[in-house]
């Protein structure tokens, strides 16, 4: 899988009754917690066995996933325009193709949906041109710094088909496309009902969904690991069967505490001159209106 790393919280709270299911005492598995937003988390925790209250250094091992999804959306209110060479539709009207490179070497077709410059959100249905025409093709998806890719590994000469239409429709739905990390391409587009090759001014609506997949586990073993129990956990406790975190004011958290802040970290000042760092401000974020809950 070729992706930019996805960004994600610096600590992992479970504040919920967590119910064993292995013989031994000192053995839990996570009851599946599914969030609203589509985040799942999974896995197991381990003690050392002991019951009543329990802190930080009864925790011996464990490993919890949290698994996202999240649906990009392309459509013509975004920024940008199709981009089609070598597409064409069937003539049944019944298929909507895009010419492979004749011989791996020159270029084939392209159907890209979204904005490539200066706003990188775009989303490649399928193309044969430049490097990808030795490749047998590819279909790609771009949100600024996350991107993943597919490579078709089509023979050259004929077309890839990428959509099909019910008779005496012109809406074609798209063959999903699967991405290595388990990302999805879906969606329709929509024509103008015409057959033969077709160009940007015939597609008169779009509906791309990309339903991206990212994980993060939170590990730590006898000997390694990439996280701790954080340090206000409280309320916690084992009857040897099972964890329970007391209601209200309970916490059970395992991640990476947040780092303190430090002064003018990250700044590059414009001369040598001394100069005394600004105070540092809080940055804030915002959800992507191109983004949505699946």
């Amino acid at each position: 899988m070729h992706r930019a790393p996805l960004l994600v919280p610096s600590a992992l709270a479970l504040s919920l009754t967590l119910w064993a299911a292995a013989a031994s005492a000192a053995n839990f598995q996570i009851t599946p917690i599914s969030l609203p937003s589509g985040t799942k988390i999974t896995g197991t925790i381990q003690t050392d066995g002991s019951t009543g209250p329990l802190s930080a250094a009864n925790f011996t091992a464990w490993s919890i996933t949290v698994r996202s999804t999240e649906a990009l959306l392309y459509n013509p209110s975004q920024p940008g325009a199709p981009e089609l060479t070598g597409v064409a539709v069937s003539a049944d009207g019944r298929r909507l193709l895009v010419r492979r490179s004749p011989d791996g070497v020159a270029d084939g077709g392209t159907l890209r949906f979204g904005s490539v410059w200066p706003l990188e959100r775009y989303v490649t249905v399928a193309t044969y041109a430049g490097y990808t025409a030795a490749s047998g093709g590819q279909s790609s998806y771009v949100n600024g710094a996350q991107f993943e890719w597919q490579w078709f590994g089509d023979p050259s000469g004929g077309s890839h088909q990428v959509a099909t239409a019910a008779a005496g429709s012109a809406v074609f739905r798209l063959i999903p496309v699967v991405y290595p990390s388990g990302t999805t391409l879906t969606g329709t587009i929509t024509t103008d009902g015409g057959t033969g090759v077709i160009s940007a001014a015939n597609i008169t609506d779009y509906r791309l969904k990309v339903q991206t997949v990212s994980e993060v586990t939170y590990l730590r073993t006898a000997t390694s690991g990439n996280s701790s129990v954080l340090p206000n956990t409280n309320g916690v406790s084992s009857d040897g069967t099972q964890l329970l975190v007391a209601r209200p004011g309970g916490y059970l958290g395992f991640g990476v505490p947040p780092a303190g802040s430090r002064r003018g970290e990250g700044r590059c000042w414009p001369t040598l001159a001394p100069q005394r760092p600004a105070e540092a401000k809080p940055v804030t974020s915002t959800p992507s209106p191109w983004s949505t809950s699946p």
